[in-house]
């Protein structure tokens, strides 16, 4: 399958680690797609300051990684948009280490949260089916990657691409409840008299 990314997870990672960012790939991207699914516009204005201030201790990105960032969200953006299960999540290639990928998907997950839980702090406006998918992907940040698995290889990456779809959907469940919902409504500035 090929990444519908500009950079791969290991070009991002090398590019963070560069310009001196302590946050992962899959924690910049996990962060951008909550935002947008709990209703921020993707506006790299809006996103910039929530992203520097989470993943990078408020400094400024550097003005290529903030390149690289702006078309993270435009590209996820559009993912969403399209509604169509062709999302697509920010993690290390199938060639990496099990416990790399389970470790990178934590990380994805908790970010989500992060961004998600910046926006929409009441969760009570949010539909049970919402708050149902929340409370599984919580679920899924308690899991112990350090477990040894009787398993076998194959069936233990079975079991990885099994939790990968379902963050999947759980991610554009919030997105088509809330994303859409709190992004259609445009933000007026302008005085009632």
């Amino acid at each position: 399958m090929s990444s519908p990314f500009l950079l791969t997870y290991d070009e991002w990672m090398y590019k963070l680690d560069q310009a001196y960012v302590m946050a992962s790939a899959a924690e910049v991207h996990g962060l951008v797609a909550g935002l947008l699914s709990a209703g921020v516009e993707p506006e790299p204005k809006l996103l910039l300051p929530v992203l520097q201030d989470f993943l990078n201790d408020g400094q400024e990105l550097s003005q290529e990684v903030k390149q690289h960032v702006v078309s993270l969200i435009e590209q996820t953006a559009k993912e969403l948009a399209k509604n169509d299960f062709s999302f697509s999540m920010l993690l290390p290639s199938d060639d990496d280490s099990l416990p790399e990928r389970l470790d990178a998907m934590v990380e994805w997950t908790q970010a989500f949260l992060v961004g998600f839980a910046v926006q929409q702090t009441d969760l009570s406006l949010v539909s049970d089916d919402v708050r149902e998918a929340l409370d599984q992907l919580t679920e899924v940040t308690r899991i112990d990657i350090h477990t040894t698995d009787d398993g076998s290889a194959e069936e233990n990456d079975e079991a990885y691409f099994l939790v990968l779809e379902h963050i999947r959907i759980m991610v554009l469940a919030c997105y088509t409840e809330v994303g859409q919902k709190f992004s259609a409504k445009t933000v007026s500035n302008k005085t009632l008299h």
